[in-house]
């Protein structure tokens, strides 16, 4: 995960509750509506956005206390729907390239098709298998949990991922911040 995180750069410019989140009534989230999209997310959770996000391309990354990270990143659509049209291309193409920068290789668990916001939609669990390392304790294989979609009508796509060590448990509330942010993510 390091690997993708490193790629995202994120800095602690934080957005919390006060400014752009709006507490949900009665249940214990919150939501980020930004750019014309809109999530929910656990209050317990802090937002980091990236520095150069803009309406076309960004990233959030939805973090916990205990330092699970669900990111949420967007880019222009016809940029990536050239050479990847469909959102399972691209969600291939995200897990490879994901093992690939960790130098590890790729084992598909599950990949199904699911719909967002109305959307078809390419959710994809996987193993990273990373290589052992000459000195210092064998790093944990990673799992890669994501749904990547196209939106049309917005020009942009979606991928919304997180990962966790492979075989282990997740980081606490992990799954329910993803499940979450992807049932209730809203692209226009």
């Amino acid at each position: 995960m390091n690997q993708l995180r490193g790629r995202q750069r994120f800095t602690s410019r934080c957005i919390g509750r006060q400014s752009m989140a709006e507490p949900q009534q009665g249940a214990e989230r919150d939501t980020l509506r930004i750019y014309g999209m809109s999530f929910d997310f656990p209050v317990s959770q802090k937002l980091e956005f990236d520095p150069k996000f803009t309406r076309e391309q960004g990233s959030v990354a939805v973090k916990s206390p205990t330092k699970s990270v669900v990111f949420v990143t967007w880019g222009e659509l016809q940029k990536v729907i050239k050479r990847l049209p469909t959102p399972r291309e691209h969600s291939k193409y995200s897990m490879e390239r994901a093992a690939k920068s960790a130098r590890g290789r790729l084992n598909h668990v599950e990949q199904r098709d699911v719909q967002i916001n109305g959307h078809p939609a390419a959710y994809a669990r996987a193993e990273v298998e990373l290589p052992r390392g000459m000195i210092g304790p064998r790093r944990p294989n990673q799992e890669i949990v994501s749904v990547h979609f196209h939106c049309d009508r917005t020009s942009r796509y979606f991928v919304i991922y997180t990962s966790s060590d492979w075989g282990g448990p997740s980081a606490p509330g992990r799954d329910d911040v993803f499940r979450a942010v992807t049932e209730t993510f809203r692209c226009h």
